[in-house]
């Protein structure tokens, strides 16, 4: 019997992105069998915008501002699918996201859930930036996603309402990081599935709920740190994960101030911390924000043109080069 999919569009005053994102979820190869807008109590002319596609059949729930973890439940509750796909109002969808991910569980029928690659996007112009995860069929990633957020951003994933059934809807009380909250729970009662390729733009912008607030995500990680992995039962393997875990904290925070010249130092010393407390994990891109914050952008960016060049310079007995002699 076909599994039915809920579409559950999240936003807040999100106006400018909403057609968007719901023209992306319509148009998918694969439609939903349902598609939901929860609006977390827009006062811009997001309702305007929805009420504009219920002919073709989105519903519109209308909420007083609770966040995101609120207005995810509350489409969790109002939807009927057996498969949930979730997407954040400033994403996209790529036209066959659902279609992928439905083929990927007809052959691995465990996962409960199913992630893959993205593009983040930026709304002032700048160049698209690829993240790729490695494509699995069906694997265990926990205790691995401990250490941070391997599984992506919510719009990325086709989830089991089996899933909440089991661990349960996200914790409102999580401000920062409330998605992996609920992967870390998901991953350690049911498989996952990484589908290969990209499934979304994940859109980068100065009003986005997580835009400017390093230090309050670098204090929410290490929160994370202790509630998740002080349960994990074997000493040895306790001190690595906080170890690797915190390696990533410093990562990720020194990424996010090296380009300000006023942070540079600290950037430095973050990223210092991070290749010292875990050198294997994610190594080349601790060695890179490391000399990046040590040397700054303009002699980094020249580095790397002459690293590049070499690289690509012909040997004596490459084809190149012997097709020029």
């Amino acid at each position: 019997m076909p599994q039915r999919i809920s579409a559950i569009i999240t936003t807040y005053n999100y106006g400018r992105f909403i057609a968007g994102a719901i023209e992306s979820v319509l148009g998918q190869t694969h439609p939903p069998d349902e598609v939901i807008v929860v609006d977390d109590g827009s006062t811009d002319d997001t309702g305007a915008t929805v009420a504009g596609y219920a002919a073709q059949g989105v519903r519109y729930l209308w909420q007083a501002n609770c966040g995101i973890s609120a207005a995810r439940n509350s489409g969790i509750r109002a939807s009927q699918g057996d498969l949930l796909a979730f997407l954040d109002a400033d994403d996209r969808w790529l036209p066959d996201k659902l279609a992928r991910q439905l083929d990927h569980l007809a052959r691995f029928p465990t996962v409960g859930l199913i992630t893959g690659s993205e593009w983040q996007v930026y709304e002032g112009g700048q160049p698209a930036f690829y993240v790729r995860r490695k494509p699995v069929g069906a694997t265990s990633y926990y205790p691995q996603i401990l250490i941070e957020n391997s599984i992506g951003n919510a719009s990325l994933l086709l989830i089991r309402r089996a899933c909440f059934d089991r661990v349960g809807l996200f914790n409102r009380k999580v401000g920062l990081g409330q998605d992996w909250d609920m992967w870390i729970r998901i991953a350690h009662a049911f498989p996952v599935g990484v589908v290969a390729g990209p499934l979304i733009h994940f859109t980068r912008h100065a009003d986005s709920i997580t835009a400017g607030k390093t230090w309050q995500r670098y204090a929410s990680n290490r929160v994370f740190h202790h509630r998740y992995i002080r349960r994990v039962p074997a000493r040895g393997r306790r001190l690595h994960l906080l170890c690797a875990a915190q390696s990533m904290n410093c990562y990720y925070t020194a990424t996010a101030l090296v380009n300000d010249p006023a942070q540079r130092r600290l950037a430095t010393a973050l990223a210092a911390a991070a290749l010292l407390l875990n050198p294997t994990y994610e190594g080349r891109q601790k060695v890179g924000v490391l000399i990046r914050a040590a040397l700054g952008q303009h002699a980094f960016d020249r580095l790397r043109a002459v690293l590049r060049r070499e690289h690509t310079m012909p040997s004596n007995d490459s084809p190149a080069r012997n097709a020029h002699v």
